[in-house]
């Protein structure tokens, strides 16, 4: 992954902040995306404990077993079998990995519409739900989806007390970078740089995109030579 980010950055010092958004938005969001898949596994498994049902247990460690090791279209139509059949905890986590899958395959609406059915779902612990909640927002961000819809999903998410409060931080800083609004991504990427929580590689990805916002803010800012000449010339 080091490898990336030091592509990234001499990549983002030749080309423009568009260009660099374009080329490289998806390394940024699978990072994320990675995170919350090691996160997802942990949550998980607490988030049953206190739903556990030993019949229920069973029923999904029986359905892991079924899962084919590559064929992804086939784990989904499992999975959510499992998660309509199931209302409980592992039903819940059934959708979850059903989600992430028809993200990582590109059925982005499959997989928004799963995510967002469990961020709705307040039967589930929060922890469950922000993470959907996190989830729906890079699925927005990677098809160009509604920022106001974007910032409603990480709204809470944008608390001090939330552990996924980084992560949201960051996605809507590229969700903004995607809109133009670059003021409004550099805010963040600053936030995420002076917040002692930040791991070292989240202020790395911040550190690499502060440099482009800030390069595009002064490109925007200052005249090109051959303006500056004209305006002379009409002095």
């Amino acid at each position: 992954m080091s490898d990336i980010f030091d592509e990234v950055s001499a990549e983002l010092r030749r080309d423009s902040l568009q260009a660099a958004w374009d080329k490289y938005a998806r390394y940024l969001i699978g990072a994320a995306v990675g995170l919350v898949v090691l996160v997802a596994g942990y949550v998980g498994t607490t988030t049953v404990i206190d739903q556990r049902n030993a019949s229920a247990s069973a029923r999904y460690d029986a359905m892991l077993e079924t899962l084919a090791e590559d064929d992804g279209a086939a784990n989904i139509t499992t999975l959510m079998a499992f998660a309509t059949a199931e209302d409980n905890g592992y039903g819940a986590l059934a959708r979850f990995s059903a989600a992430l899958e028809q993200a990582r395959r590109g059925d982005n609406a499959a997989a928004l519409e799963g995510f967002e059915i469990l961020a709705d779902n307040g039967g589930l612990p929060d922890t469950m739900r922000d993470l959907a909640a996190l989830q729906a927002a890079v699925v927005m961000l990677d098809t160009k989806g509604d920022l106001v819809k974007i910032e409603s999903r990480l709204r809470d998410l944008l608390d001090a007390n939330n552990g996924l409060q980084a992560m949201a931080r960051e996605t809507l800083a590229l969700a903004y970078m995607a809109n133009d609004l670059p003021l409004k991504a550099r805010e963040l990427f600053r936030a995420q740089l002076n917040d002692p929580t930040s791991t070292s590689l989240t202020r790395e990805r911040a550190a690499i995109m502060l440099q482009s916002v800030s390069g595009s803010l002064v490109d925007i800012r200052a005249p090109s030579q051959d303006t500056t000449a004209d305006d002379a010339k009409g002095e």
